[in-house]
């Protein structure tokens, strides 16, 4: 076959027969979902057309563009209802045959099924929803990842160009053979040899159709402005759902084994020392004492339970204070400057102080620093807080790190992760945050 292909006597019929074949293959891979769409239209029409009468001129004019109308809110909700079952089977077989005949290679990579976590409370988080059975739980986080990828709605931009520009294209061999076909059957073999004729020198050609337009459809999302803020958007939802729901799950499983048992035993306490107060109070004084110590025990786990959640001081006082507590607290000497003349939304204030909370954190971890210095400022309705030390430097985001969660939670609002910290140091680490003072 490959002297065919290579300039052998029959080159010509082998480049007819391969481009009706893959004319063929490209109609049946972009004619379903056309085939939906015309019938749909069509039985739409004629069911329409048969509830109105014929009448006068303007009259018919309306209804005619009722009908119209009416039957292409059905398409628009037959397509709509095929798309998520035929649109990513039918790109992936096109992504193969583009790869195959065209060596077209494509990225496009859909969207994982998250993976369920199971509550203390016995219900099972998909992501999105609480569910009573892992099961239900898988079901729905498969169905929800299927079916609101943004790649699958790609795929469905790309079958229906294709069936308005691959299609007829690719058709026009298979429909010259037919129609000259049907020619000779009716007498006139004249024009049906034309026009076969015709069909068969068309065929090496109409396939090549789908280099261009598979090129520009069929691979991964255009990665416009929006597209990359959309993908970021969705990643940092991602991410929080996880860590909303590892957080409710150390809550839950704090107050179940820890607090609640101690409140239980300091309430068995008490009932025991009721009995005794009059009877033994020595002994009764001696098991409300330990009532007293076990309530001491109780509040100390509900501080260290909710450390995380945002400390009295940032909801009292705000960011600034809150940034000076945790400077005391801090392995290092640090210094806080402050040149933010009142407090930030609530939502930003947070996520800058967990932010700066971490990257404390990641100083007295890695930076084998004696020394830091905080900056908070405000300005062009930015709020940016910048951590400095006098480390050994080398700093870098890494996917799964500290620093990379924080452009995460920063880029939730718009904000920018910036890292300047060359091996040696000093480390400088500012986040940025868009946003109103109040």
């Amino acid at each position: 076959m490959s002297r065919f292909a290579d300039g052998g006597p029959l080159r010509w019929p082998f480049e007819a027969v391969r481009g009706l074949y893959r004319s063929a293959v490209l109609v049946g891979l972009t004619f379903p979902q056309v085939a939906v769409g015309v019938g749909v239209g069509l039985g739409g029409a004629r069911v329409v057309s048969s509830f109105s009468e014929p009448s006068a001129p303007p009259l018919r004019i309306l209804a005619d563009a009722g009908e119209t109308l009416l039957a292409v809110v059905w398409v628009a909700a037959a397509m709509w209802i095929v798309h998520p079952l035929t649109s990513r089977p039918l790109a992936r077989a096109a992504r193969r045959v583009a790869g195959r005949w065209l060596g077209l290679r494509f990225d496009a990579a859909y969207r994982t099924v998250p993976q369920v976590t199971r509550m203390s409370t016995g219900y099972w988080w998909d992501g999105h929803e609480y569910h009573k059975s892992e099961r239900e739980a898988r079901r729905r986080a498969g169905m929800h990842a299927r079916f609101h990828d943004p790649q699958l709605h790609w795929d469905g931009v790309w079958v229906l160009v294709a069936g308005l520009t691959v299609l007829p294209v690719a058709a026009l061999p298979l429909l010259g053979l037919a129609g000259g076909a049907a020619l000779a059957a009716t007498g006139r073999p004249g024009p049906g040899a034309a026009l076969v004729a015709a069909g068969l020198a068309a065929a090496p050609f109409a396939w090549r159709v789908l280099g261009p337009v598979a090129s520009r459809f069929l691979g991964p999302i255009p990665r416009t402005r929006l597209g990359r803020r959309i993908a970021e958007l969705e990643a940092v939802r991602a991410d929080m759902t996880q860590t909303q729901a590892a957080e409710l799950e150390r809550i839950e499983r704090g107050l179940h084994d820890g607090t609640q048992s101690r409140l239980v035993a300091m309430g068995m306490s008490m009932q025991a020392a009721e009995r005794l107060v009059e009877t033994d109070p020595a002994a009764a004084k001696e098991i409300l004492a330990a009532a007293r110590a076990s309530s001491f025990a109780a509040l100390d786990e509900l501080r260290s339970l909710v450390r995380g959640v945002n400390p009295p001081v940032l909801t009292e006082r705000g960011l600034v204070d809150a940034v000076r507590a945790l400077a005391l607290d801090a392995p290092v000497e640090v210094t806080v400057h402050s040149a933010v003349p009142a407090r930030p939304e609530r939502p930003v204030e947070a996520a800058v102080y967990f932010a700066v909370a971490e990257l404390l954190a990641n100083v007295g971890k890695h930076a084998r620093a004696t020394r830091a210095t905080i900056d908070l400022g405000y300005a062009d309705r930015t709020l940016t807080a910048s951590v400095t030390d006098d480390g050994r430097g080398g700093a870098a985001e890494k996917e799964g790190s500290g620093l990379d969660g924080i452009r995460r939670r920063a880029a939730a609002f718009g904000g920018r992760l910036e890292i300047d910290s060359p091996s040696g140091g000093p480390t400088r680490v500012t986040v940025a945050v868009p946003c109103d003072l109040s």
